[in-house]
């Protein structure tokens, strides 16, 4: 098949989104380069915003000069295939949103967000979305909007960001800090029992399930962005430690793991123009 010109040209300029150092005390997990990690004194006094760090797989939303939908995770773009099944609901969800979608990031902003679809280590059962949108850089300038200028961007439409537990001036110590790690926001108290059903449905061992994900029912960590003057200025990630020791126990990448589905909470229409569930009245409902 031979390629439009301009979207082969677009092909060629895929951005990869950035690899985020850990904060201290933050557990580092295999493969991690950045050892060396940043001291929570370099945050006093500085403008953050504070998000929960969900678990899902990276994903990213574009444009061609030509108008084209392209749809990309990590460093490739997505093209087809059976390692791409947990971003079937993503592309669908795209496509019927693809207008509204083009109308706000042109060929000039990339989205990035995680796809929620597959359980990787953390089982989700009130997730108000499959994809949670977390970044826009604008390539124009070079640079990651703010989150007040993500919201207004994205204000109306179909599209959700990852929760935010804080936006202000850094708490005076990284204990402080810590104190916003609970419970996920997209998860009910009930999420064992549902995480069991699910596996269930699939057909699947039970035992082996267990085995290959984190029982906690606390957040997988935080993610931490400096912020200012519209911008994104930094990003630091803080992860727990028994999250990553669950992932090492495990041994199987989540790619070779069994397809077990997140569920999404009641109410939810990924299609509708609007936003039908938000994390507001997620937070409402009995957890």
């Amino acid at each position: 098949m031979t390629l439009d010109p301009h979207l082969y040209a677009q092909l060629q300029n895929l951005y990869k989104y950035p690899r985020t150092p850990h904060l201290e005390s933050s557990r580092l997990q295999l493969g991690d380069m950045d050892n060396d990690q940043a001291r929570y004194q370099s945050l006093i006094g500085k403008y953050i915003v504070v998000e929960e760090k969900v678990d899902g797989a990276n994903a990213g939303i574009s444009f061609s000069s030509a108008g084209e939908l392209l749809l990309q995770s990590r460093g490739h773009y997505l093209v087809g295939g059976s390692r791409e099944r947990q971003f079937s609901m993503l592309k669908l969800w795209a496509k019927v949103h693809e207008r509204w979608l083009l109308d706000r990031l042109e060929d000039r902003y990339v989205m990035f967000g995680e796809t929620m679809s597959k359980v990787h280590s953390v089982y989700y059962d009130a997730l108000p979305h499959i994809f949670l949108e977390f970044d826009i850089l604008d390539r124009k300038r070079g640079v990651f909007l703010s989150t007040q200028a993500r919201r207004t961007m994205l204000e109306g439409g179909p599209v959700l960001s990852v929760p935010v537990l804080y936006e202000g001036i850094a708490p005076q110590s990284l204990a402080g800090l810590l104190k916003l790690v609970g419970h996920s926001k997209a998860r009910t108290t009930n999420w064992r029992e549902s995480f069991a059903a699910a596996v269930l449905r699939e057909e699947l061992d039970l035992k082996m399930a267990w085995k290959n994900l984190d029982e906690s029912d606390l957040m997988e960590g935080l993610y931490l962005k400096t912020e200012s003057a519209g911008e994104t200025t930094g990003r630091l990630k803080w992860v727990r430690h028994d999250f990553v020791q669950s992932i090492q126990d495990a041994g199987v990448h989540h790619l070779q793991q069994p397809y077990i589905p997140n569920r999404l909470a009641d109410g939810v229409d990924l299609y509708s123009p609007q936003l039908a569930v938000t994390w507001e009245e997620i937070n409402k409902g009995d957890r």
